[in-house]
């Protein structure tokens, strides 16, 4: 899912709305170019419980891979 050209909160609340449609053991990768949304993605989905299984910044570019718990 590419969330680029968008700024908190919408990322957060994309990646929340799309983990919620996914079956347990999905896997998601999101992308965008606004580091500090990437950030926050990442600690939304550790608080709610489900799994980073890689995380990069490059600049203001993030790369995020989520595994439904």
């Amino acid at each position: 899912m590419n969330c680029s050209g968008l700024v908190c909160p919408l990322p957060v609340a994309r990646t929340k709305k799309k983990i919620s449609e996914m079956d347990s053991g999905d896997i998601l990768e999101v992308t965008g170019d606004f580091g500090e949304s990437g950030e926050n993605i990442k600690r939304y989905v550790e608080k709610h419980g489900d799994s980073v299984l890689e995380f990069k910044i490059k600049g203001e570019d993030y790369y995020i891979i989520i595994k439904k718990a």
